[in-house]
């Protein structure tokens, strides 16, 4: 008996134990579950992970790069694998060179700094995961896995591991960043990476992965158990050249007439395509001009004296009036009811234009002539006029594919609370009415177009590779906003607008310009977030060549502040600009002309470069030439080319050793000889002069770093 239950002891003693044993190794995978920086978290099974494509690319409508994910890697060690007698004498002897080249690559630490800090990792032996750099570029890793040790082992055998982390780079940053938009992975993208998400995103794939120390995944074998299917790409309509030309172009104006922000917009007028979107704001403190707001999709503004065109449509359209009725403007200034604002012509203080024709009201930007029209047509039914712009499509979003667009603001019935005796003649100049940029563009591109109201398109194609795989086509929202016969007189007295040597408030913009434009000013008082009104808002808006148009651009520009603020004076010549860009770049823009080309001769166009190699040039050639001295009497060593009829001026370009130049407009020789004594490596994309480089000039270059230059 005694026997027995002393067996019976000894089995519950035992089962006690191996119960305990039990319950231990059970808390012990609770643990590495619940902690996952625990150190046995490596020694965990494998696990299926989904694993994220790459993301397709954006392009821009000729195929250079806007927005890419450029792969990133993490350089990790783990220095346990070195376990061996043989290894770790192997290791030792490597580790000289090894810190060396570190240092060199990475300077966080000292060649004896990364020596001791490796042999104490392995000493330690307590970590799997010891971080050695992050953020390493593609080529950057190339060259350190042929690093001493590194490239001498397998990953198992050296415990050098790379892990991947793609980042969405943007090479032409700060080029139509708004519009480019950004990617969130977590929810809240914007722009075009929002719009065309599902297509970008491509499809999940499956692997296993191993935890490791730090809650930090990685591969545990080189196959996929389900391959991700990489994102297309999506080519959009942005020409970056003018792009290029139109934030540079708004820039300069801001600066100069120290303005809050501004922006430009450019479309094609048969198809809708945004071939250019700049949008800039300005601090007051530097002067420095950041894409920091999608303005032009965003912003919904009273548009002054550019709504006229909607007034002038609406009388036409009414039958009642003509272009060549007249209208008395008297002195220039005109008070249209009891309790509103006097409103005056910019010729009051002359004595006013007196009698005056619609088509001359509208040439002239006459407030008291469209007032007094609207108010002779509409004055008794003003539901009348709201129903009129409400025909032409005015107060309706345009329902582009980029969210954020702002919305319209318009009465739409004479029995809102908000309407009152002074609203009618306050719309007829652009004022209780509000549009975006965009909007505005679309609405004048309308009379280029003939009448036809063309929704924006920001992309016309999905790609997989080089092969289209989906197209987007021009989308149409309205046939025909007015008559043939309006769109005609409309076209007609925009053109006046900018006639040179007429009476149009755009009369001296375009003078001795190759091309013809029709266009309208604006000039309004820029409301104030606290209400009322501070400073003005300068606008001008059409389109070019006015014979044939092609392209429709909008330029708006916030509180200028100095130098003038009339739309003429403030926005016009971005406009100007661009045209001049985009009609000496598109052949199809240019007037033939009868007779050879050798009839028309003209010096060449020179590249910027190396003062004595240009020289030269030029002696050999026989050109004729003038070189400017620098403040000190000496010829310099750089210089810029522009060339006129019969005569290529030469002016000095500072070229700085401590910083990054400005190789734009240098021959290929000249720019890359610079960039590389400075230790640079210099990518090229196109043929002919540097257009445009991908390190801003200024910036403290580093050794090794890599620039990309655009030629055209």
């Amino acid at each position: 008996m005694k026997s027995a239950q002393h067996i019976a002891t000894r089995a519950w003693v035992l089962f006690g134990v191996f119960a305990l044993f039990g319950v231990t190794i059970f808390l012990r995978i609770v643990l590495i579950q619940l902690d996952p920086s625990h150190e046995d978290a490596s020694a965990m099974l494998p696990q299926v992970r989904q694993i994220e494509p790459e993301r397709g690319r954006i392009l821009s409508a000729d195929g250079h790069l806007l927005a890419a994910s450029v792969p990133r890697f993490d350089l990790h060690w783990d220095p346990t694998v070195i376990n061996t007698a043989e290894e770790v004498e192997a290791f030792l002897q490597a580790l000289p060179e090894l810190s060396q080249a570190l240092s060199q690559e990475f300077g966080n630490r000292s060649t004896q700094g990364w020596r001791n800090y490796l042999v104490d990792a392995h000493q330690s032996g307590k970590s799997r995961y010891v971080a050695i750099a992050r953020n390493i570029a593609w080529d950057r890793r190339q060259a350190v896995q042929a690093f001493p040790w590194i490239g001498d082992q397998s990953r198992n055998r050296s415990g050098f591991m790379f892990s991947e982390k793609p980042r969405r780079d943007k090479p032409f940053s700060p080029l139509a960043n708004r519009t480019i938009g950004l990617h969130r992975p977590n929810g809240g993208s914007v722009g075009i990476e929002a719009a065309f998400n599902e297509a970008l995103s491509g499809k999940s794939g499956q692997r296993l992965m191993r935890r490791i120390h730090g809650n930090y995944w990685i591969p545990a074998t080189d196959d996929f158990i389900q391959t991700p299917e990489m994102g297309r790409d999506v080519r959009t309509t942005i020409d970056l050249r003018t792009q290029d030309v139109a934030t540079d172009a708004l820039r300069a104006q801001l600066n100069h007439h120290a303005a809050e922000w501004g922006c430009a917009v450019v479309m094609e007028v048969q198809t809708g395509n945004v071939v250019a979107i700049a949008n800039l704001v300005r601090d007051p403190e530097t002067g420095r001009c950041a894409e920091s707001y999608n303005h032009a999709i965003g912003t919904a503004v009273e548009p002054g004296s550019t709504f006229k065109l909607a007034s002038v449509m609406a009388l036409l359209e009414s039958g009642k009036m003509s272009a060549t009725d007249t209208l008395d403007t008297g002195d220039g200034a005109f008070r249209p009811a009891k309790g509103c604002s006097k409103m005056t012509d910019t010729s009051h203080p002359d004595g006013g234009y007196g009698p005056l024709r619609l088509e001359e009201v509208f040439e002239r930007s006459s407030n008291v002539g469209t007032a007094k029209a609207v108010q002779q047509v509409f004055g008794n039914d003003p539901q009348a006029w709201l129903d009129a712009l409400s025909a032409i499509g005015l107060g309706q979003p345009l329902g582009i594919n980029l969210a954020g667009e702002g919305q319209p603001q318009m009465h739409a019935s004479t029995t809102e609370r908000s309407w009152s005796a002074c609203s009618l003649t306050s719309m007829s100049i652009g004022y209780e009415v509000a549009m975006t940029p965009l909007q505005t563009a679309a609405f004048y591109n309308t009379i280029a177009a003939d009448g036809r109201l063309i929704r924006p398109r920001f992309a016309d194609a999905l790609l997989d590779g080089d092969e289209v795989t989906t197209t987007f086509s021009t989308e149409v929202i309205s046939e025909r906003v007015a008559s043939r016969t309006t769109i005609t007189a409309l076209q007609d007295m925009m053109e006046r607008v900018c006639a040179p040597g007429g009476h149009g408030t755009a009369e001296d913009v375009f003078e001795d310009r190759p091309y013809r434009v029709a266009g309208k000013t604006g000039t309004a008082r820029a409301t104030s977030p606290g209400g009322g009104y501070k400073g003005h808002r300068a606008s001008f808006a059409g389109y070019f060549p006015a014979e044939k148009p092609a392209f429709t651009i909008a330029v708006v520009v916030q509180r200028p502040t100095e130098h003038g603020y009339y739309g003429g004076v403030v926005a016009a010549p971005v406009f100007r600009a661009i045209a001049d860009h985009l009609h000496g770049t598109r052949p199809d823009l240019v007037e033939r002309k009868s007779g050879l080309l050798a009839e028309l001769p003209r010096l060449p166009v020179s590249m910027n470069g190396s003062a004595n190699t240009l020289t030269s040039l030029y002696e050999t050639l026989g050109l004729p030439f003038t070189i400017d001295t620098t403040e000190n009497g000496e010829l310099p060593s750089h210089v810029a080319a522009s060339t006129s009829d019969g005569l290529v001026t030469l002016t000095p370009r500072t070229v700085s050793e401590s910083s990054i130049p400005d190789v734009r407009g240098m021959s290929l020789r000249d720019a890359v000889r610079l960039l590389e004594t400075r230790g640079m490596r210099v990518d090229i994309n196109g043929r002919g002069t540097v257009r445009r480089q991908s390190i801003a000039p200024g910036t403290a270059p580093r050794q090794g770093q890599t620039i990309l230059l655009e030629l055209s």
